[in-house]
């Protein structure tokens, strides 16, 4: 493994595990995951008003489908790496074969496919992390007091689904991401400039998605012009 090979594997790294806070950074606080937990709590807020919430269990379903989706297909993924990495010799010699990938040996090749299994391992426990969130958060929506009631907690208990549905939509992303920085891990196939390259890019696109984006623009004018009511202290005899 080369200079090059370990700082493209550092920058990975940094920008793999350190995304999170790299957009609040770079967004302010006022990226599309901290918008939407605004939103979120508002819609909380809506649904503890609501005397029939059909709608918001058929919502929540359809996102709860989307992980099984993800979960399903990341396990699929990595059943096929570990195919890749049973006939490793032979994958290695047929890349090597290309006139645009740098020459590595097959060690270092079965290298780079158990990190890319990795990452899917990684992905695939956030999604299925994810659906247990959701579980959670559909139990406490179905749990919510009944619009009629005057229960004097509407707005804390709205707060807390929102933060146990924003968790899981968090994990669900981290999933997600996954899938992206896996093909600039591919890159290191290639050669570790390009993984360099590749990490970059991949890294670059996230964070204008999250904060420069037309759709996070969109979002943060719509919680400027629709903001969730502020919860009232809470009293410490209660």
């Amino acid at each position: 493994m080369t200079i090059v090979d370990l700082i493209g594997l550092g920058l990975f790294a940094v920008a793999f595990f350190g995304y999170a806070r790299i957009a609040d950074l770079a967004g302010r606080g006022k990226n599309v995951n901290s918008l939407m937990h605004e939103v979120r709590r508002a819609w909380m807020q809506r649904m503890m008003e609501r005397p029939d919430r059909i709608v918001d269990s058929a919502l929540t379903g359809h996102t709860v489908n989307s992980m099984s989706f993800f979960s399903s297909a990341t396990i699929l993924v990595v059943a096929g790496l570990l195919g890749v990495l049973g006939q490793a010799e032979e994958a290695q010699k047929v890349i090597a074969g290309w006139i645009f990938v740098a020459h590595s040996s097959a060690t270092m090749f079965q290298l780079k496919i158990i990190g890319l299994i990795a990452v899917f391992v990684y992905g695939f426990f956030r999604f299925t992390w994810a659906l247990r969130q959701y579980n959670y958060c559909c139990t406490l929506i179905g749990a919510a007091p009944l619009a009629k009631n005057d229960y004097p907690h509407r707005l804390e208990l709205a707060d807390q689904m929102a933060r146990v549905y924003t968790s899981a939509l968090t994990s669900f992303g981290g999933g997600i991401r996954c899938y992206y920085f896996a093909l600039a891990w591919l890159a290191w196939l290639i050669d570790p400039m390009a993984f360099i390259v590749a990490t970059l890019g991949v890294m670059l696109v996230l964070l204008r998605r999250q904060v420069s984006s037309h759709s996070s623009r969109a979002i943060q004018r719509y919680v400027e012009l629709n903001p969730p009511e502020t919860s009232p202290a809470r009293d410490p005899n209660d």
